[in-house]
């Protein structure tokens, strides 16, 4: 697996982010209004829940990401085995395509499409990394296990350690 690929996962992950955490407060002042017009039923719900979480609470639910990205990433390199990182690698993939997604559906600049854009070149070159080296059911079942560690994370990360700090 190319070295730098890998190693770089943790610091391209952190810059997209810094973009989200930096902007998604100023971003929902502005657009609180426009989001509960254009998403009458998930919009309240989602400005209610960004409205509650803090930058710093945010910046913490990120920072847990980051620790276990960063862990798995040096694991990966150390140990010369790639499984794990491939999946957290898909999943941030999958990330980054569900905010252009994001961006289509609000049509509206929306905090982490600019990092979303730039780390296309990024993702395209890993994937194709990953095709060429593992086969399609350890890509699929890597990617659900990361899945499942990631949305516990986050599901922790929301729900309890934001709201800790506000």
């Amino acid at each position: 697996m190319n070295t730098i690929l890998v190693s770089s996962l943790p610091i391209i992950f952190m810059l997209h982010d810094f973009e989200e955490i930096i902007m998604m407060k100023p971003w929902m002042k502005k657009n609180e209004e426009y989001i509960c017009v254009r998403f009458p039923k998930l919009g309240p719900r989602l400005v209610s829940h960004l409205k509650n979480t803090s930058t710093e609470g945010f910046a913490l639910c990120v920072a847990m990401l980051f620790f276990m990205l960063g862990a798995i990433t040096l694991a990966s390199l150390w140990q010369e085995s790639y499984m794990l990182w491939m999946g957290i690698f898909m999943v941030f993939s999958i990330h980054i395509v569900v905010h252009i997604i994001q961006w289509i559906a609000f049509r509206r600049y929306i905090p982490a499409i600019i990092s979303s854009l730039l780390c296309i070149p990024y993702c395209i070159y890993g994937i194709r990394q990953i095709v060429n080296m593992f086969t399609l059911s350890n890509v699929l079942i890597y990617s659900l296990i990361t899945s499942v560690i990631v949305f516990a994370f986050l599901f922790v990360g929301h729900r309890y350690l934001a709201k800790l700090i506000k």
